[in-house]
């Protein structure tokens, strides 16, 4: 079993099961949440279903620049990035399987919005955002998670290093 989890192969097979998993869901939600959204949870901590087609990157930055700047910015740089992400994780998949592992992360959310951009009018289909009391979240989907938990990922495993040195 570690022999397939160190697998190339099999990180490729997982990341292309991710983004068809999320391409999949934003379908759902621009079929399901044109005229509905839905709530999940108690008085406290609630998840809110809604249809968000966010033209910028995270909460909404950059929504606003000049259509030329965005493509640059959110496709061509999004798309160089992933594909040297991707790279990089591939290639450090058997000698660094945690950092790896954090930019593939990165690198798979990366790409599933990029798809987004791409044949979705330069938008990325987001639908979840996170209530907790009176602190809500900006609106993110599956991809995003990914991206996120890469990004945490990274950051604990440098802080453990930084501990241990």
């Amino acid at each position: 079993m570690e022999l397939v989890m160190r697998s190339r192969l099999f990180a490729v097979l997982i990341g292309l099961g991710f983004i068809a998993l999320d391409q999949w869901v934003k379908v759902q939600a621009l079929l399901t949440l044109q005229s509905h959204s839905f709530r999940l949870g108690g008085n406290f901590a609630w998840l809110n279903i809604a249809l968000s087609l966010n033209a910028g990157a995270f909460l909404s930055l950059g929504a606003g620049l000049a259509p030329g700047v965005k493509q640059l910015i959110f496709i061509v740089g999004v798309a160089a990035f992933v594909c040297w992400a991707t790279w990089w994780a591939l290639a450090c998949w058997v000698s660094s399987p945690v950092k790896a592992a954090a930019v593939y992360f990165i690198a798979l959310g990366g790409a599933s919005n990029l798809i987004d951009r791409v044949f979705r009018e330069g938008h990325v289909v987001d639908y979840l955002i996170l209530n907790l009391g009176s602190v809500h979240t900006g609106v993110f989907n599956i991809a995003d998670i990914a991206i996120m938990v890469g990004t945490g990922v990274l950051l604990l495993d440098e802080l453990r290093r930084h501990r241990k040195a």
